[in-house]
C-alpha cells in the first residue's frame, strides 16, 4: 500500500510540475544523445580497425603499358608466395566500375575515363600475417618489373588505431560529464519541486508520515525523468542512424568493404537503465541536502 501511495503521489507530481520536468528531460536527452553518438562512432571505428587488423591486404598498382607477359609473370610470382591467400586482377575499367558502385560521386568524377584508374592486383594475405612480414613482402615485390607502386595500408591502420584509442578517452570523459549533468539537473529540478510542495510535506509530517514515505515520490519522479530522457535519446539516435546510414555505408564499403552497425541491444538497455538509476540517484542526493524532514 505504501508503494502504491508513493507511485500515486509521483504521478500527481509529474502532472503538476510537467513544464519543469519537460525542460529537465529535454536537457538530459541531449546529454544522453551525446554519449550514445560517441559510443556508436566508437563501435564502428573499432569494428573497422579490427577488420583491417585481421585481414592484411595490399594493392599492387601496375605500371602503365605493362606487357601481358610481364603481368602474367608477376601474377605467378605473387600466387607462389605462401602468405598470399587470394589474388584478384583489376583492369582500369573494372577499377572505375567498382569505385563508382561503392561511392557516391558527383558528375565530374563519374565522367572520368578508365585510363584515370590504374590496373592493379588486389592481394589478400593469409590471416595472422604480421605487419612487419607484410612490409617485407611489399618491399620485395616492389623490386619486380612492371610495378608502379604498392599500398599496404599499414599507415592507415595505425592512424585508425590511434583514433580509436583517442575516441575511447573522449567517450569516457563524455560519460563522466553526463553522469554529473544528470545528477545536477535532476537534483535542481527536484529541489524546485520540493520548494513548491513544502506546505504539503509539512502537513504529511504532522500527520505522522515517515521520511521514506515523503522522499519516495521524489525519487520515483527523478528516476522517471532519467529513464524518459535516455529513451528519447535512443529513439533520436536510431532515427539519425537510419537517415545517415546509406551515406556512411557507401564510403565505408568503398574504403574497407564493411558497413556501419547500430549499438548492441544490451548496450541500449544499459543506457536506458543507467538513465533511470542516475535519475533516482540525483533525486536522492538532492533530497538529502535540501529536504529537511
Amino acid at each position: 500500500m505504501e508503494l502504491e501511495a508513493m507511485m500515486t503521489r509521483a504521478r500527481r507530481g509529474l502532472r503538476e510540475e510537467r513544464r519543469l520536468y519537460v525542460v529537465a528531460v529535454s536537457s538530459l536527452a541531449v546529454a544522453f544523445l551525446s554519449v550514445g553518438g560517441a559510443l556508436l562512432a566508437m563501435q564502428n571505428l573499432s569494428r573497422l580497425a579490427d577488420r583491417w587488423g585481421q585481414s592484411a591486404r595490399m594493392t599492387v598498382y601496375l605500371a602503365e603499358g605493362i606487357e601481358a607477359a610481364d603481368r602474367t609473370q608477376l601474377q605467378i610470382t605473387l600466387e607462389s608466395l605462401p602468405e598470399v591467400a587470394s589474388l584478384r586482377h583489376l583492369s582500369g575499367a573494372e577499377a572505375r566500375e567498382e569505385f563508382l558502385a561503392h561511392a557516391e560521386v558527383d558528375s565530374s568524377l563519374a565522367a572520368l575515363p578508365a585510363d584515370a584508374f590504374p590496373a592493379s592486383f588486389e592481394v589478400e594475405l593469409a590471416a595472422g600475417t604480421a605487419p612487419a612480414r607484410a612490409a617485407t613482402i611489399a618491399e620485395r615485390v616492389g623490386e619486380l618489373r612492371g610495378i608502379d607502386d604498392i599500398e599496404t595500408y599499414q599507415g592507415w591502420h595505425e592512424r585508425l588505431a590511434a583514433l580509436v584509442r583517442a575516441g575511447r578517452g573522449v567517450a569516457g570523459a563524455l560519460t563522466f560529464l553526463v553522469l554529473l549533468c544528470v545528477v545536477a539537473v535532476i537534483g535542481n529540478t527536484i529541489r524546485l519541486a520540493v520548494a513548491r510542495r513544502r506546505d504539503e510535506i509539512e502537513v504529511m509530517k504532522l500527520c505522522g508520515a515517515t521520511d521514506r514515505f515523503v522522499r519516495g515520490p521524489f525519487v520515483l519522479e527523478g528516476a522517471f525523468q532519467g529513464l524518459l530522457a535516455a529513451v528519447l535519446s535512443v529513439l533520436v539516435l536510431m532515427a539519425a542512424f537510419a537517415a545517415l546510414r546509406g551515406a556512411f555505408d557507401a564510403s565505408l564499403a568503398a574504403l574497407a568493404g564493411t558497413r556501419t552497425v547500430f549499438l548492441h541491444p544490451a548496450l541500449l538497455a544499459a543506457i536506458i537503465l543507467s538513465g533511470g538509476l542516475l535519475g533516482a540517484a540525483g533525486s536522492a542526493v538532492s533530497l538529502r541536502r535540501y529536504l529537511q524532514v
